[in-house]
């Protein structure tokens, strides 16, 4: 009766339940490394890139704020001489009764104008901001139809693959 073992031998069933933990535990590891890696990345570009996107962003603006203000100036001075009214040479009248002599009119310089000309400025591509009234954010997701499709395909197979895993 010696050979029919009554107690299934517990050490091979601890050497396969620790090669599952040990799995287990490189997993986490690479997953918490994962996760360091990515707080370190993310705190790099908040110290080091998003100052000079801002920077950037804030130069462009100002050109931008520059070419505008350029623009007008050139628009109202075009307005302006536009607006001026020219003088005109007026003939001296010819029918006089009298015999005295008459002053020719002298003729009136028209004003100084700016002889440059404005520069010729690109129209830049401005952001327009979204419309209120409950458009969303338009194309830049799935959408809440795909999302919730997402979230009951992630459901389901969280529950195939925990069903496989103890089958196994």
């Amino acid at each position: 009766m010696e050979d029919i073992e009554l107690i299934p031998d517990e050490e091979e069933e601890a050497v396969e339940e620790e090669g599952a933990n040990r799995t287990f535990i490189i997993l986490v590891a690479a997953l918490g490394g994962l996760l360091a890696l990515g707080i370190c990345a993310f705190v790099v570009w908040a110290v080091l890139l998003a100052p000079r996107m801002r920077q950037t962003l804030e130069a462009q603006n100002q050109a931008i704020q520059a070419t505008n203000t350029a623009v007008a100036v050139a628009v109202a001075e075009t307005a302006t001489a536009a607006a001026q009214p020219t003088a005109t040479h007026t003939p001296a009248p010819t029918d006089t009764p009298t015999s005295t002599p008459t002053r020719t009119p002298t003729p009136v310089p028209p004003p100084a104008t700016s002889t440059s000309t404005p520069a010729t400025v690109e129209p830049t591509a401005t952001r327009q901001p979204s419309k209120p009234g409950g458009e969303g954010v338009p194309g830049t997701g799935v959408g809440a139809l795909g999302a919730g499709v997402l979230a009951v395909g992630l459901l389901i197979l969280l529950v195939v693959v925990r069903r496989v895993r103890r089958t196994v």
